[in-house]
């Protein structure tokens, strides 16, 4: 399956379908969208992600999920809604500690049709995969040993960058 991000907003809510697998490069265009509408008024109610589709996704996107998580708990007392986890994507959810952030539930609500469907993904910088395992390494000891190797050479990259 391809790999493939959708999105709408409908009456202050957030719809966000995930397809195929989901790695970095399809992070950036979404990343830019959901935190702008975040940071916009009015509030947003919710934010609902449907992964019914999603085969597999890499810990950028989990990071990614985390930064809206913690965006959105700033002004609503409910986190990010998870739903159609395969037992891959929740099992690396888990591992991450990402599950007990968001909720989790078997069936999405019903989602306003059509979704836009998000570019194709152009490469994530490294400033972005770096934020988003940031994120993850917060959530535990295991996730900053986990991520270290990964994080200095990104933290590198992104030194390099702005050079």
């Amino acid at each position: 399956m391809e790999e493939a991000l959708f999105i709408k907003e409908m009456n202050n809510r957030v719809f966000i379908r995930a397809q195929g697998h989901i790695t970095a490069n399809s992070c950036p265009e979404l990343k830019a969208r959901v935190f702008d509408r975040l940071e916009a008024k009015p509030a947003v109610e919710e934010v609902n992600i449907d992964m019914s589709d999603c085969e597999y996704m890499d810990s950028t996107f989990m990071g990614l999920i985390v930064g809206f998580n913690k965006r959105f708990l700033r002004f609503s007392p409910q986190p990010v809604k998870l739903f159609g986890l395969n037992e891959t994507c929740l099992k690396l959810l888990k591992t991450i500690g990402v599950a007990r952030l968001v909720t989790i539930g078997d069936e999405p609500p019903r989602f306003p049709e059509p979704l836009e469907r998000l570019g194709p993904g152009r490469k994530a910088e490294a400033g972005l995969v770096l934020k988003a395992h940031e994120e993850l390494m917060k959530l535990s000891d295991e996730n900053e040993k986990r991520f270290s190797a990964l994080h200095s050479a990104l933290k590198k990259a992104t030194a390099d960058d702005s050079e």
